[in-house]
């Protein structure tokens, strides 16, 4: 069953600490939740313990041991130039059941669906242009779609994230993920260093990234154009990204009146995801650590996190930095 939505206003502040439910929101938590209750799921969401680790950075783990044995297992990604292929699964093969939202378009298909391996509170996929077959490379328009979805809700909670091909995509076919992680985050109001125009960097922090802020253009377009450019230069250089759309407080007050897009750079992993192991992708660098083995979970530290997201990001940030700079000046020119 599908709900349609037209184009909504983009109005993203929050002016209160409290969460609020839009009809977006309702509606997504009710559909996601009868398909658990109608079993469409591979596994019913069991977050078996969550903490934050001590030290600097408040970094989140919550340990998940189902979504390592019991989820669908990853495609084989070789290349960020990857085509799509209709013969391995994607998700124009999907079930009716797992389709819970229509986003507006007449031929159904702007969806949103479960992910039937959630990671949290309505885990679900946002499918742009699902019956084009696109690989999974972000286009202007998903881009678009997945800012639109803020404007849809009125959580504060709500987080929408995306990984390149060898940046840990499971499925070679275009998807942003979404879902309600109700924790505060430290990257939701950390201090950005000023970089060129309105873009920003994250630089006190493991997982150095460029960060593009609505508060810094006030106009959707603007918005999605200055990110696009960056994720756009990321893909024609075929180096891996990862993307993470959050709410974010405003000249550190209590009230969350900005959008934040945070986009890594970092280094590839190509060939079948283990899904075992600990696979640091967009949810992980944005500090929200997802773990299936309850030793990890015992024993995990901040450094050993910090020396992780080091180790992935920092030297494809630095290899990158000149040039994204370069880009962005010949725009504001």
């Amino acid at each position: 069953m599908y709900n349609c939505f037209t184009q909504a206003n983009c109005s993203f502040t929050q002016n209160d600490k409290k969460d609020k439910k839009s009809n977006f929101d309702a509606i997504l938590e009710k559909k996601w939740i009868e398909a658990q209750k109608n079993k469409i799921f591979r596994y019913i969401l069991n977050i078996k313990e969550s903490k934050i680790l001590k030290g600097k950075y408040h970094f989140l783990i919550q340990l998940n041991i189902d979504r390592g044995y019991k989820r669908r297992s990853p495609e084989d990604i070789i290349s960020m130039k990857q085509p799509f292929n209709n013969k391995q699964f994607n998700f124009t093969k999907i079930k009716s059941e797992e389709q819970i939202m229509n986003l507006g378009s007449i031929d159904k298909d702007d969806i949103i669906a479960i992910n039937v391996s959630p990671i949290e509170y309505c885990h679900s996929l946002l499918l742009p242009q699902r019956n084009k077959q696109l690989p999974q490379v972000i286009t202007k328009y998903s881009l678009f779609k997945a800012i639109e979805l803020f404007s849809l809700s009125s959580s504060l909670y709500l987080r929408v994230a995306f990984n390149s091909l060898c940046a840990y995509a499971s499925v070679n076919h275009l998807h942003w993920h979404l879902y309600y992680l109700k924790w505060r985050m430290l990257l939701e109001y950390i201090d950005l260093k000023e970089y060129i125009g309105p873009v920003q960097i994250l630089e006190k922090y493991p997982a150095k990234a460029f960060c593009v802020k609505y508060s810094n253009v006030q106009n959707i377009d603007d918005f999605v154009n200055w990110a696009f450019l960056i994720i756009n230069y990321l893909q024609n250089a075929q180096i891996a990204h990862n993307v993470y759309i959050t709410r974010a407080k405003l000249n550190c007050t209590e009230e969350y009146k900005d959008l934040r897009i945070y986009i890594w750079s970092r280094k590839s992993s190509e060939g079948t995801k283990n899904i075992n192991a600990f696979n640091p992708a967009a949810c992980e660098l944005f500090g929200h650590l997802l773990l299936k083995s309850e030793e990890t979970y015992k024993n995990i530290s901040e450094e050993y996190v910090i020396n992780i997201l080091q180790n992935i990001t920092e030297e494809t940030f630095y290899s990158v930095f000149s040039e994204i700079k370069n880009l962005i000046k010949c725009q504001i020119k």
